[in-house]
This record gives structure tokens, sequence and C-alpha cells, in this order.
């Protein structure tokens, strides 16, 4: 066999093969991407109770292995076990960890739904008169002949607007009585499905935080079994940084995150600022998004507060431009460190791909998940460099000689 490898011949039709088959693969896959991609939103919709418990299991980690500790070394002396002092600290850490889970999800919920109903509804109630405002402005701008140009298309615009916006107001949600009590129908089935997958994920968060250590160490058998103790090296040294990556990341953008929602909800109060404790809530969550977060969570607050009063609106934007600029140079660093290690450009694609690929969960996790990659494969490079005695330090290879520059006198 090793012969025929030798052969030009055999290498050129295997590889023609390989390419046919490869070819075929991809306009199977194009074809039938429908079919694919249910297939794969099905699995994934049968294994999200395993998945999102996975990730409930991983935040409430330190919470749980606190508890655990604290627990065991005070109650130690009660038992005539050490086995039984450690399944009541983890029926303890078990109990704790879903408490804060529900305190938080819990008060956060409690904290936006109010006000959010209080804003939709201001807002709904209030369109009319601001439309009133807006059109008074512009009927003043018009008096004095600076939109002649505009006039009649801009008044018939502003007449077709206000009719129906307090048509829809007054009598949308009568007229549409049958189309809200299907979606509310279709509201309530989804919840229900909803909450008893959550309900099976918390369950499988406390089988995870329960078995970590058996499940860890089955796991270190496999690897240890199966890999040289140079590859399992590699292995656990992976899966160590990985831990360390994504642990330092997502904790500390939760942590940034509820700090510059309560720093924005305190600035909007002492501002006078509207709906202060919705708007500081939406900053806090698209805030955990690296990068875009401020300007996705920036943008609809603006127009919210936009509907009632442009100035208010003024205010609120430098505020937050105030408040990212400090996040981004001394609240964002000082709590994330150099957990990422990524230039902001990397940042960005991965920002990019992930949420294309996966949404909000690809825009969050894509920064940590690129970081690996972009690590292991700078590393691989390096290590490569090395061998062929080659510098491995980029700035080795950075040439400024179209600017008639010396790479000496910039770097």
């Amino acid at each position: 066999m090793r012969n025929r490898f030798k052969n030009k011949y055999f290498r050129l039709w295997l590889t023609l093969i390989l390419v046919g088959i490869a070819l075929i693969t991809f306009h199977y896959v194009i074809s039938n991407m429908g079919d694919i991609s249910g297939a794969i939103n099905t699995i994934g919709d049968i294994l999200f109770p395993f998945l999102f418990g996975g990730v409930l299991a991983y935040l409430l980690c330190p919470v749980y292995n606190f508890t655990v500790k604290f627990t065991y070394h005070r109650s130690a002396p009660m038992f005539k076990k050490n086995r039984q002092a450690l399944n009541f600290a983890r029926l303890i850490g078990s109990i704790a960890s879903i408490l804060i889970l529900f305190l938080v999800v819990g008060g956060v919920l409690w904290m936006i739904i109010p006000e959010l109903i209080r804003s939709i509804t201001n807002i709904i109630e209030s369109a009319p008169t601001n439309l009133n405002k807006i059109r008074t402005l512009i009927e003043m701008e018009l008096s004095k002949g600076s939109l002649s140009f505009a006039e009649h298309s801009i008044r018939d615009a502003l007449n077709q607007l206000q009719y129906k916006v307090v048509k829809w107001s007054k009598e949308g949600i009568v007229d549409s009585l049958d189309i809200y009590i299907q979606k509310i129908t279709e509201g309530v089935l989804f919840t229900f499905r909803t909450i008893l997958k959550v309900l099976v994920s918390i369950i499988v968060a406390v089988y995870l935080l329960n078995g970590k250590e058996v499940f860890l160490a089955q796991s270190k058998k496999i690897i240890i079994a199966k890999f040289s103790e140079e590859n399992r090296n590699k292995i656990f040294d992976f899966f160590t940084f990985t831990n360390k990556t994504f642990g330092g990341f997502i904790n500390g953008k939760i942590i940034d995150s509820i700090i510059i929602g309560i720093l924005t909800y305190i600035t909007m109060n002492i501002i006078g600022l509207p709906y202060p404790l919705l708007i500081s809530a939406i900053i806090g969550i698209t805030n955990i998004i690296p990068f875009f977060g401020p300007f996705i969570g920036a943008i609809p607050s603006a127009i919210i507060i936009l509907t009632v009063d442009p100035l208010q609106a003024v205010y609120f934007a430098l505020m937050i431009l105030v408040i990212q600029q400090l996040d981004g140079n001394v609240i964002g660093p000082k709590i994330l460190g150099g957990t990422v290690g990524l230039p902001s450009f990397w940042i960005m694609f991965a920002i990019v791909i992930g949420g294309g690929l996966f949404g909000f969960i690809g825009m969050v996790l894509g920064v940590p998940v690129f970081a690996i990659i972009y690590y292991y494969f700078k590393r691989h490079i390096e290590v490569k460099l090395e061998e062929k005695n080659m510098p491995s330090d980029t700035k080795a290879y950075q040439k400024y000689d179209k600017y008639d520059i010396k790479r000496e006198e910039i770097l």
C-alpha cells in the first residue's frame, strides 16, 4: 500500500476521487439545507435541557463549591462518617445554588417586567400627544416657508400617520382580538414547554454539580488510557486553558455588566431621565456582548427616550458615551484583565461570525471560542518558526518601506 502512495498517478486518482466526493457532499448539503437545518434544530431542541443545564452548572459552580466547602468543615463533627457530612454539604450546596439562581432571575424579572409594561403603556398612550407636538413643530416650519417645497406631501403624511396611530391605539386591539387570543394561546403553550425544559435543565445542572468529580475522573481515565503521556498532557493543558478563558470571560462580563447597569440607573436618576430601571436593564444585558453591546442597547433606549423628550435623548447619548468610555478604559480592563487576549479586529470578527451563526449566544461566546482558536494557532505557528530558526515576533515581519520609514524607527 505504501508503494502505491509513492506512485504519482495513484495519488492523482485518489485526489480526484476525494475532490469528487467532497463536491458531491457539498452539493447535497446545499440542496438539502432546509432539511439539514431542520434536523439540526430538532437535535438542538432535544439536547437543549442538557446544554442549558451544563451552562447553569458552570455558572453556579462557584456558589456550589463555596457552600459545600463551608458546610462540610462545619458539619463534619456532627456525623459519624465524613461521607455523610459530604453528602449533607452537597445537599445544602445544591439548595443554595438553586435559590441563588431563582433569586437572581426573579429579581431581574421583578425589576424589568412591571417597568416594561408601564413603559410600553406610556409610549402607546403618549403617542398621539407626541405626534401632535411633532405636527405642530413641522407646521410652524411650514408657515415660515422653510419646508414649502414639500408642504403638501408632509401634511398628507402627518395626517395619515396621526390617523393610523390614533385608530390603532383606540380600536386596533379590539378589532384584532381573535388574532391576539390565538397569539396568546400559542405563547402560553410555548411558555409551558419552555418552563418544562428549564425545569429539566435545572435538574440536569444539579446532577452535574453533584457528580462533577465523578465525571471528571471518568474523563481523565479515558484520556490516560487512550493517549500517550505527551498527548494527554496537551489535552489537560487545553482543557485548563479553555476553562480559564471561558470562566474568566463570562464571569468577568457578568460582573462588568451588573456594574454598568447599576451605574446607568444611578446616573439616569441623578440627571432625571425617564424609564431608568427599564433602560438600565437593557444597557446591562446588552453590555454582555463585547464591542457591539453598548450600541445594541443604547440605540433602542435613545429611541424610547426620544418619544418623551428629544433633548433628554441627547443627554442620554452623552451619558452612555461617558459610561462606555469609563467601562472600556477603566472598569472592563480591571475586571477582565487579559482573559481574552484578542486584538480589537478579531474581537469584532468573532462577534460578527458568532452572531451570524448562533444569534445572541454566538455573539457572547464567539469571543472566548475564537480566543482559544487564536491562541493555539498562534502557538503552533511560533513553534514552527522556532524550528526553522526564524523569529516568532510579528514585529520582525512588519515593513514600512512604502512610507520611506525604517522598521527600527517605529518599533
